[in-house]
């Protein structure tokens, strides 16, 4: 839904406005080292000590922590959240209390993205790319290439950026 928000190396939360008057950015309370955006509904960030917050909308407190551990999150437009934690396992939100809100998915990533519940690439601590195939006994395939951050969107759309800081854009086939 054209949503924006970022985090600086302090971990000041910004929220992208387009508004000139006010700088284009608006700071939000609280401090995160990642933050992913599915859409202005779904904003999910962790902070250096791995705690899991969701933003709740609401300027007094706009952050809810939900239970668990992680280093990177990915949230999709959809509502779809993945994340991952700092021993590499992988992790698909349900909300479920009695289960532990997240249930872990078998491979090993160091970051994460969904763009939506069909569209979740990872890379490991190697810079291999992987996308999700919900398949139980082969959850994920290898892409080429090499990758130290990536993000997709809920349109299919896969970027990444490389040890060297290049920008890239996943041009192959959507892999099934």
């Amino acid at each position: 839904d054209g949503t924006v928000w970022g985090v600086n190396a302090n971990g000041n939360i910004y929220r992208y406005t387009g508004d000139q008057e006010s700088g284009h950015w608006k700071q939000i309370n609280g401090g995160l080292t990642r933050i992913s955006v599915g859409s202005r509904t779904n904003v999910w960030g962790v902070n250096s000590a791995g705690n899991i917050y969701r933003y709740t909308n609401n300027d007094a407190n706009p952050w809810v922590q939900i239970p668990g551990g992680l280093t990177d999150i990915g949230a999709g437009a959809d509502g779809t959240v993945w994340g991952v934690n700092a021993n590499g396992n992988i992790y698909r939100y349900t909300g479920d209390q009695e289960s532990g809100h997240w249930k872990q998915i078998n491979g090993g990533l160091k970051s994460i993205a969904a763009g939506s519940r069909t569209t979740v690439w990872g890379t490991n601590a190697g810079g291999n790319i992987y996308h999700y195939t919900n398949n139980d006994a082969s959850p994920w395939i290898q892409i080429p290439g090499g990758l130290t951050d990536i993000g997709a969107g809920a349109d299919g759309t896969v970027w990444g950026v490389n040890a060297g800081g290049n920008i890239y854009r996943y041009t192959g086939d959507f892999p099934g």
